[in-house]
């Protein structure tokens, strides 16, 4: 059966043979190739829609069995169009990596093994070194190379808790441990959960994504935070939901201390920044926090509230940091220019108003759902002091949140740019209402 995977293996075969008869050929232009390449993912995401399924019983159960796919993919889409629109005169090798990491994510969710599931993280850790310093700048060269040093750290962390696992359970394949040797099959699973922790951005491990996300270009950063960050979210759901159930207890409690630190922490750093794609770097892994703690029940209630939570935040994290490349390229930084936002552009302003209304949590975005489902799951289990602790950081985190959006001038809506400009801006917009869209629509995949 066909299914995204070979369309997007396919699709990177055939750019790579497009470019080399473009060079043979001596042209110089390469846009034919960005178009077949944005083709290449309109149509995975459309076979995903029509012939999508894991088949794996919970996602089935829950009525997600192609569910997960679709969302990467969809926002790949609009990323990478949004991409096409801002520089259109990227160079080919930026096509090839994009669909080399889009691979690498929709590979991560299907992996039945620690050998398929690390060749497909790194097959998104390498290309997206290449894809945040594809503008070549000092800052993200710098950005880069700590994107590098640490994703190669990790990786080495990775392989080095693979083999304990190995040597203490005789297997790499999920879902097949009967017998272990509980010793370095312990210290595996702790040292795996570190490896993709990085992946992830949680807390201790998240030190390398503020400075790569705010130095890396803004479409850049909403495919890490979006596609990037998501698969390594999901590679732990591969790992300690359908995988190493043995070692459930202990996985438990060390990813509710994971989170609980994640979120409290991002919360305050994000509190105290005066940058705004900085603040919202630290917002995005925050995030990421909420998500892990669904995932840290290790039952099927926490895992689905968990999936729906990484689906909600990724698109709303895409959305922001989309809308906030319109405004970053008019030198918008600080939170105190946020008042100049509607004069460059109103559907833009309107974006991350909702992008950031769904981080928080308020109804009707999908943000809400997602948090009232985390909420429901640790209720369900018992956690009310958790939740109430839960409840107080959102209270804070209002904070921030609100001084984005009350230093917006909704009352200056009018605009200022040429007519070259408006039409360019004008093509991103309706990316920024699509996801718009998925913001409200999203909702009915919450199964309330």
């Amino acid at each position: 059966m066909i299914n995204a995977e070979y369309v997007l293996f396919a699709g990177v075969l055939g750019v790579i043979l497009l470019d080399l008869l473009r060079i043979g050929l001596k042209r110089q232009t390469n846009n034919i190739i960005h178009y077949v390449t944005f083709g290449i993912l309109i149509l995975s995401f459309i076979t995903e829609l029509v012939f999508g399924n894991m088949n794996v019983e919970f996602f089935s159960s829950v009525q997600y069995s192609y569910f997960v796919n679709g969302f990467v993919l969809f926002i790949s889409v609009a990323v990478y169009a949004y991409l096409l629109i801002d520089t259109p005169e990227h160079s080919t090798y930026i096509d090839v990596l994009y669909l080399f990491a889009v691979l690498g994510a929709t590979l991560v969710i299907i992996s039945s093994n620690f050998i398929s599931l690390l060749i497909a993280i790194e097959m998104i850790s390498i290309a997206s070194y290449s894809l945040v310093f594809f503008q070549k700048t000092l800052g993200r060269m710098e950005a880069t190379m700590k994107y590098v040093a640490i994703s190669f750290i990790s990786v080495i962390i990775l392989i080095f808790g693979i083999s304990l696992i190995y040597a203490g359970a005789g297997t790499l394949s999920f879902g097949k441990v009967s017998n272990v040797d509980y010793l370095p099959f312990i210290l595996g699973v702790g040292i795996v959960i570190a490896g993709l922790a990085f992946k992830a951005t949680i807390v201790p491990f998240h030190m390398w994504a503020p400075d790569v996300y705010e130095s890396s270009n803004s479409a850049v950063t909403a495919f890490l935070v979006s596609v990037s960050k998501t698969a390594g979210l999901l590679a732990l759901i591969r790992v300690f939901f359908f995988g190493f159930q043995v070692s459930s207890s202990f996985v438990s409690i060390v990813f509710f201390g994971l989170a609980i630190a994640t979120i409290f922490f991002a919360t305050f750093l994000a509190s105290v920044q005066d940058r705004i794609k900085r603040l919202l770097a630290y917002s995005s892994i925050a995030q990421a926090g909420f998500a892990f703690i669904g995932l840290a029940l290790l039952n099927r209630n926490g895992v689905s509230a968990s999936i729906f939570y990484i689906f909600s935040f990724a698109v709303a994290d895409a959305l922001v940091f989309l809308a906030y490349k319109i405004f970053e390229d008019k030198k918008i930084i600080y939170l105190k220019d946020a008042n100049r936002m509607p004069r460059i552009s109103k559907i833009a302003t309107a974006a991350m108003f909702i992008g950031v209304l769904s981080l928080f949590g308020l109804p009707p975005t999908i943000g809400f759902f997602g948090k009232l489902l985390i909420f429901s799951a640790l209720l369900a289990h018992g956690y009310v002091s958790l939740v109430i602790a839960l409840f107080a950081i959102l209270l804070f985190s209002t904070f921030y949140y609100a001084n984005i959006l009350m230093k917006m001038d909704l009352s200056d809506i009018h605009s200022s740019q040429n007519e070259g400009q408006n039409i360019r801006i004008r093509m991103k917009e309706v990316i920024l209402v699509l996801l718009m869209i998925a913001i409200f629509a999203g909702v009915m995949f919450a199964g309330i």
